[in-house]
């Protein structure tokens, strides 16, 4: 199992799930090396907190943050990478939806494989979305084996909202193959696909896309996530606890998909 010498990493750290995250790994005690663009707020109280916090300003989709991340690390292994930092939909078109949420995510993906410690585990986020797209692009989509090609999947898309819904499910298919190699270091990585979240850019995405509210109501649990509830599941993954569930997606996402499988196979038995 990973050890608390071992660093525990959250991109995207400066809010919501990755700030979430970050407070209940410095909680049980682990070093944070808190990663997002923007300056990130020291997130514990030194006295009552287990945890240390380091803090590295940088962009995921910048060519060369995983050599600041590994000048970062000082030598330590890995135990515990929580990657949230990505784009929604209304947040940037689809080339860069793309490049920060795909791109980025493979180059972290090669960054962190070898330096991994021994049960140490990696959570990429990944989103209901996914599994509403299912699998019928699955084959164009695992076609996509470098950060470079991933520009390619630009003639799948229509729009920014597609361009996520790819981007996402092409990191649920990147666990999938992922895992053998993570395996091999003695390590794990797997997929988290929430619903709806109420964090800053879960309530933007709320506002811009009224059919989310409606979603929402339907769903077995009728309200959005709260961000510690994410990062709870996430915090969860990367423990000992956790150490036999590798190369797979976790959904969490108040029943949504449940229900949309149940009204589709309805549909199926009344035609």
């Amino acid at each position: 199992m990973p050890e608390l010498k071992d660093i525990a990493i959250v991109t995207g750290a400066a809010s919501g799930m990755g700030e979430a995250a970050a407070r209940i790994l410095l909680d049980d005690g682990w070093t944070v090396l808190q990663c997002d663009l923007r300056k990130v707020a020291v997130n514990h109280d030194p006295k009552n907190s287990r945890g240390r916090t380091e803090v590295l300003t940088a962009d995921i989709s910048d060519p060369d943050f995983g050599r600041t991340l590994l000048a970062a690390l000082s030598g330590r292994r890995i135990g515990a990478l929580i990657h949230c930092a990505g784009l929604s939909p209304t947040m940037a078109t689809q080339e860069r939806i793309l490049e920060v949420n795909l791109a980025a995510t493979m180059r972290l993906v090669n960054t962190v494989r070898p330096h991994m410690a021994q049960g140490g585990c990696a959570v990429l986020f990944s989103s209901s979305g996914a599994h509403i797209l299912g699998s019928s692009l699955d084959e164009q989509i695992n076609q996509i084996r470098t950060p470079e090609s991933v520009s390619s999947l630009l003639t799948l898309t229509t729009d920014s909202g597609s361009a996520y819904t790819i981007s996402k499910r092409a990191v649920k298919l990147l666990v999938e193959r992922e895992a053998p190699a993570f395996g091999a270091n003695g390590a794990r990585i797997v997929s988290l696909s929430p619903g709806v979240i109420d964090t800053p850019m879960g309530r933007k995405e709320m506002e811009q896309h009224p059919i989310m509210h409606k979603m929402v109501e339907l769903t077995p649990l009728p309200r959005a996530a709260k961000p510690e509830e994410i990062a709870a599941v996430a915090a969860f993954l990367c423990s000992p606890t956790a150490g036999f569930i590798t190369g797979t997606d976790i959904l969490v996402d108040g029943g949504k998909i449940a229900v949309l499988v149940g009204a589709a196979r309805q549909d199926n038995l009344v035609s």
